[in-house]
């Protein structure tokens, strides 16, 4: 059997409780470590190679079981105190056991385990690693999960739909756990789920819910990298990046893939409210932005006007695998799709129309090597990093450069 099973989802196998001594082996996806017990693999949570565990196995199925340490018997040289109350209750943190750099070496080693295996390329190093320049409070939107009979709103437990009440997120931009504190504190509690999303320079606003303090509208963010400042709206169902700390370090990096006379001609897909799209657009002969969510495309036209841009760029609301048969050809294709990856149509015309450059940017290994390994006959990884958009959790940000064979 495969023993790093991938998008397993352990709140539909059975549940169980059952008591074992574990031996932790090696770091898996998911967050979890492996053991193995009566010739089983298990899934570990929050624990560390080399310790030695007593856990409790608290879903199972007859392959493979996932269960969370109850006591540590042998703890790992490595292992550090959290700074969370809430860690191993919230299901926010994966890693916070662990100092950044060895969250770092767990997340390479991850990374390249996953391209030699799901995308059986080769892999044995990474061409870069981009660490976060902050390791907590960097996270500039929280979706807070509420359980209105029981007065709480924080973040379900791993593997469960039970909220875990929390006075304050250390991922979290230090406004929006103001906002939560106020929101605790007003007379009528939050019904239902709400976002709270804040900028640099301290904007704040509250989604989904009415609130005595706050707005429940779009925020506006700027973003200073390569020589530009630009100013982008956000609207509540429009997807940003989380960290705005290292969007300025992930935006160069894609850049140094592009040719440097800047007379290519780029397709941005999957492109949101334009974020890489205008980035790129000042290295590049033309770019097109493409995105199916209508308040991302309303987004990046405002972005336009508000910014005054002048390269040549546009943005067209379309299914990327729709539009994609009716591109002409381009010099680099921008992939930054969600975590399911390309749908098989849009690779079929990656494969036809054969861009001399793929950029793929993805918050999901498995799902990117898979793409990418459909494409390898044609295309060479030229560059494959790892930028650490999310600290203290099990989620890896990838970057790839594909250059025609």
């Amino acid at each position: 059997m495969e023993e790093t099973i991938t998008n397993f989802n352990p709140r539909k196998i059975k549940s169980v409780k059952k008591e074992v001594i574990l031996k932790i082996e090696k770091l898996a996806n998911e967050g979890c470590a492996i053991s193995h017990y009566n010739d089983k693999v298990i899934f570990v949570r929050y624990s560390i190679p080399g310790e030695v565990v007593r856990a409790n196995i608290y879903r199972e199925t007859t392959s493979y079981a996932v269960a969370e340490p109850v006591e540590i018997l042998e703890l790992s040289p490595y292992r550090i105190k959290p700074f969370c109350p809430y860690f191993s209750l919230c299901g926010g943190c994966d890693y916070q056991m662990l100092p950044y750099e060895k969250q770092i070496d767990a997340k390479i080693n991850l990374a390249i385990e996953t391209f030699n295996r799901l995308g059986k390329i080769e892999i044995k190093e990474l061409t870069d690693v981009i660490e976060s320049p902050l390791k907590l409070n960097y996270r500039n939107t929280e979706t807070f999960k509420v359980d209105p009979k029981n007065k709480k709103i924080g973040f379900f437990r791993k593997d469960t739909k039970s909220v875990v009440d929390i006075e304050n997120c250390a991922l979290a931009m230090p406004k929006i756990n103001e906002a939560l504190s106020n929101i605790r504190k007003q007379k009528d509690f939050p019904p239902h789920n709400f976002k709270v999303r804040t900028t640099n320079n301290g904007d704040i606003t509250v989604n989904f819910i009415k609130t005595e303090l706050y707005e429940d509208r779009p925020v506006y963010e700027r973003i200073k990298a390569l020589g530009k400042e630009i100013k982008f709206k956000i609207s509540k169902d429009s997807f940003f990046q989380v960290n705005n700390s290292i969007i300025p370090l992930w935006l160069e990096e894609i850049v140094s893939f592009l040719d440097t006379d800047g007379h290519e001609r780029i397709y941005d897909l999957y492109c949101g409210i334009g974020l890489i799209t205008i980035f790129v657009s000042f290295f590049a002969k033309k770019t097109i932005g493409i995105e199916i969510s209508k308040s991302s495309v309303g987004d990046a036209l405002h972005n336009l006007e508000i910014n005054n841009i002048k390269p040549d760029i546009t943005f067209i609301c379309a299914a990327v695998e729709e539009k994609i048969k009716e591109l002409e050809p381009a010099d680099v294709f921008i992939i930054d799709p969600p975590r399911k990856g390309m749908d098989s149509s849009c690779i079929a015309m990656l494969r036809e129309l054969q861009p001399k450059k793929i950029i793929y940017s993805s918050c999901k290994p498995a799902t990117m090597a898979r793409d990418i390994e459909t494409l390898k006959d044609i295309y060479n990884i030229e560059k494959l990093c790892l930028v650490d958009m999310f600290p203290q959790t099990h989620h890896i940000e990838m970057l790839a450069l594909l250059i025609k064979k």
